[in-house]
C-alpha cells in the first residue's frame, strides 16, 4: 500500500471530521424513535486541505495519485495529525481540487478512513 507523500501535509485550518456509524432510525407510532448502528466501526469522512507548496510538488502529487493510488481511487497510509496513528485512507471519489494562493499549491478534498 502506498504512503501519503512526505512533501504533502494536511492543514488543520478548515479540517473537519464526521464519523458515521450508519445509524438506522425507525419512527414509532407512539413515543420516541428507535435507533441502532449498522456498523461497529465508523466511516470517518474528513474535509481536508492538502498543502504541497511549490509547483514541482504539485506535479509529483498528481503523478503519485495517478500511479500509486490508481487515479485517486486507492487506499494509502496516512498519519492522522490529531492522534499520530497511521490509518488506511482514501480520497472520496478520487477527487481533489487545486488552488494556488500566492504561488503556494493546495488541494481541497475529502478523505475517509474506517474506524
Amino acid at each position: 500500500m502506498a504512503d501519503f507523500p512526505e512533501y504533502a501535509c494536511i492543514l488543520l485550518q478548515g479540517y473537519t471530521e464526521t464519523p458515521d456509524y450508519g445509524v438506522l432510525r425507525t419512527e414509532m407510532d407512539n413515543g420516541i424513535a428507535k435507533q441502532r448502528p449498522t456498523r461497529s466501526l465508523a466511516i470517518v469522512t474528513r474535509a481536508a486541505t492538502i498543502h504541497v507548496g511549490v509547483l514541482a510538488n504539485k506535479l509529483l502529487f498528481d503523478e503519485w495519485a495517478r500511479t500509486a493510488i490508481s487515479g485517486g481511487a486507492g487506499w494509502f497510509n496516512w498519519t492522522d495529525p490529531l492522534t499520530q496513528t497511521v490509518k488506511q485512507t482514501r480520497i472520496v471519489g478520487g477527487r481533489y481540487e487545486w488552488s494556488s494562493p500566492g504561488k503556494v499549491w493546495r488541494a481541497t478534498c475529502q478523505i475517509e478512513t474506517v474506524g
